[in-house]
């Protein structure tokens, strides 16, 4: 009979550690989930402002990023995050004069960066206080028509709107 009063009230404590474990790894399967879901929507937007970009006018390039993000769920994901380029065959970026060497474009490359996750509070010993950055995503597609609907005319496909001109 004294062994029994011995442990009066361990089963609560027993219940109450075990209780606290399997809620964080309740919480940590859910903030992953989280994380992995935002990592595919950022890769998502990546795809889509590829697919933009090859088929708009290259000069349209920086409306692309605004078309992309507002259909993005994620908060703090801007049109900061996702940048738009053009490449020649090489590989190497055109920065500037696109109407000049639209004859090089070979490639279209969007690229997400900077931008990070906040998991839930309870979850604060991953990163910085909950804070994991995304890594860069990269897509890369081969130039189609770049907005030009027909060659040699000022036909062109405007993003988000069409224009035609003379």
């Amino acid at each position: 009979m004294k062994s029994i009063k011995k442990h009066n009230g361990l089963a609560i404590i027993e219940f109450t550690i075990v209780s606290w474990l399997v809620f964080l790894l309740i919480f940590l399967i859910l903030a992953l989930g989280a994380y992995v879901f935002s990592l595919q929507i950022v890769n998502e937007a990546t795809r889509k402002a590829a697919r933009l970009a090859t088929v708009c006018y290259v000069l349209d390039r920086d409306n692309i990023a605004e078309i992309v993000v507002e259909d993005i769920p994620l908060l703090g994901f801007s049109d900061s995050n996702l940048e738009v380029a053009y490449l020649d065959a090489a590989g190497a970026e055109i920065t500037s004069d696109f109407e000049t060497n639209f004859s090089a474009i070979k490639f279209v490359r969007a690229r997400a960066t900077g931008y990070g996750i906040q998991l839930i509070s309870n979850l604060s010993f991953l990163g910085t206080n909950g804070f994991l950055a995304a890594p860069a995503f990269e897509t890369i597609l081969p130039a189609e028509n770049l907005g030009v609907i027909k060659a040699n005319t000022n036909t062109r496909t405007r993003c988000p709107e069409q224009i035609q001109g003379g």
